[in-house]
């Protein structure tokens, strides 16, 4: 094909665009009988990036697919409108069937499915989408069939008390043995949806809370973080003596784990250094700083540990 082939459908196209363009109020009705021309809408649909949670090539049916997870913890009016041009733009990268679903660890209110676009009483969308919400989810049956990779997601189930967590947390000292990095990351998970959910009542919540602080020690033996922490703690105790005695060791420990926290996600994270820095400086409790920076250094994704740095979980002054 030479240059000139070449050039003729993109001639073509720019001629038909000028064309319907210039009589666009009386050609569009031929195109689409009943239509009515209101107006010329900008056609350079610039959007902002869109980031999917989770995106996995699958075999499913006898056939390669691609699955979308979207991971919501409250409701979200524009959540179905968000999943179908998620799906459409996966569609059109990998021209595979893509199954969207949506995971709720929380108890709230849900997109429903199908969605339905319609125009009059044609549905010229029907978008179907799946559910999981982990709320309604018996969490007794993957303690009892040994599920061990959805441990970390039980305490947003029904059925959770302390007994079973304990039993939870034995399985997983047992499994990972050997690996107390990753045991460590298990229950701070835990921990953090423990803090959240509505599915465990308050006394139950307070019996596994005291279970799961017995690993903390876990995190004092973590070769990285026990450097970091050193070293933000001297220097938080120079700038802290100019303070004043009592109130210097407190602006002090402050002062180490906030620069913690910031080198940290520094080294791990470099695109929210100034996100933790900025909510770090909000943060006055340090057994708060502290819980969050144990959270930080469990989380793998960088869209998580967002997440963790933004959440209003961790209060503020």
């Amino acid at each position: 094909m030479d240059f000139e082939q070449q050039k003729q459908p993109q001639s073509y196209d720019s001629s038909l665009k000028a064309l319907v363009q210039q009589q666009a109020s009386d050609i569009l009705p031929l195109f689409l009988p009943g239509a009515i021309y209101e107006e010329t809408l900008n056609v350079e649909i610039i959007r902002p990036t869109m980031r999917a949670d989770k995106v996995y090539k699958v075999g499913y049916r006898d056939r390669e697919h691609i699955l979308h997870l979207e991971f919501e913890s409250g409701a979200d009016s524009h959540m179905c409108s968000r999943l179908l041009a998620y799906n459409s733009m996966l569609y059109l990268d990998h021209h595979l069937p893509v199954i969207s679903m949506i995971i709720y660890p929380f108890r709230t209110k849900m997109a429903e499915s199908p969605l339905l676009v319609m125009s009059g009483e044609e549905a010229i969308v029907t978008f179907n989408f799946l559910k999981l919400p982990l709320f309604l989810q018996d969490a007794e049956y993957y303690v009892r069939e040994h599920v061990s990779c959805m441990y970390p997601l039980l305490p947003t189930m029904r059925n959770v008390d302390h007994r079973l967590m304990q039993r939870v947390m034995d399985e997983l000292k047992e499994l990972y043995r050997d690996d107390e990095v990753t045991l460590a990351q298990q229950l701070v998970w835990m921990e953090l949806l423990l803090k959240r959910t509505d599915t465990v009542p308050v006394k139950e919540k307070k019996k596994i809370w005291r279970s799961i602080k017995m690993y903390d020690p876990l995190w004092e033996e973590h070769p990285k973080v026990r450097q970091i922490r050193a070293e933000s703690k001297a220097e938080g105790k120079a700038e802290g003596k100019a303070e004043g005695k009592a109130e210097g060791i407190v602006q002090g420990e402050l002062l180490a784990l906030r620069r913690l926290l910031v080198n940290i996600v520094k080294t791990r994270f470099p695109a929210l250094v100034e996100v933790a820095q900025r909510e770090a400086g909000q943060i006055k409790d340090p057994e708060l700083l502290d819980l969050l920076i144990q959270k930080i250094v469990a989380t793998q994704d960088e869209r998580a540990a967002c997440w963790l740095l933004t959440v209003r979980d961790f209060e503020r002054s």
